[in-house]
């Protein structure tokens, strides 16, 4: 739907200097600036979730390969799934071992969306841990976190944040030694919050590792 009322019905197939291009019914095509959009109905294409399945397996350049596609053919539409895959962009590409390029993603998600700081400080969060920077990591987490208590059913666009959160404060916790603390917020981003199977995979496995090798671990 366009800011004027308009509404234009089609397979969006991309966008290209800030216009969205949109195929319609019976095979013609049309074009219009991103400005002028209101609202964007479309479900995420099955290439996004094959390149998160991608990551979440362990074959991160391919999961790089095939977000970098979906950014170069998507980036700037408003939908949520198109922010979570910049985000993505930049999780696949520190998991591939590329930091520089994984700051740059989080750079461009922040720069494409404004309105996604807070996505991209969970990325930001995730190289501070991976480089132990854990008192960086903290202080970017918090406004995620503070969230987190609020609501069992969070909005689909806020689930996957609250999941990384959580895997993330698990790492600063476990970190420090305080592995009870470690396996509470590695259980709510695997079980309470599981909207992002990346961030819900990794919680699983660390929290199994925690009870693996502190016999009677509980959380609080």
């Amino acid at each position: 739907m366009l800011k004027s009322g308009l509404t234009r019905e089609g397979k969006i197939t991309g966008v290209t200097s800030g216009n969205v291009r949109l195929q319609v019914e019976g095979g013609g095509a049309t074009s219009f600036p991103v400005s002028e959009v209101r609202e964007i109905r479309m479900a995420a294409p099955p290439e996004f979730e094959a390149a998160a399945a991608k990551l979440a397996s362990g074959d991160a350049k391919g999961a790089v390969s095939a977000l970098q596609t979906i950014n170069d053919t998507f980036a700037g539409l408003p939908a949520a799934w198109v922010e979570r895959a910049a985000a993505l962009l930049g999780d696949a590409k520190l998991a591939a071992g590329d930091k520089a390029g994984a700051a740059a993603a989080y750079d461009n998600l922040t720069k494409t969306y404004p309105s996604a700081t807070a996505l991209a400080n969970l990325g930001r969060a995730r190289l501070a841990v991976d480089d132990g920077k854990f008192s960086e990591a903290a202080p970017l987490l918090a406004p995620v976190l503070a969230n987190s208590d609020k609501t069992a059913f969070p909005q689909p666009a806020d689930g996957p944040a609250l999941s990384q959160a959580h895997y993330l404060m698990g790492r600063i916790k476990e970190a420090s030694g305080d592995y009870p603390a470690a396996l509470e917020n590695y259980l709510k981003a695997s079980a309470v919050f599981p909207f992002d199977q990346n961030a819900a995979a990794d919680a699983r496995k660390r929290a199994d590792t925690l009870r693996a090798e502190h016999a009677g671990l509980i959380a609080p």
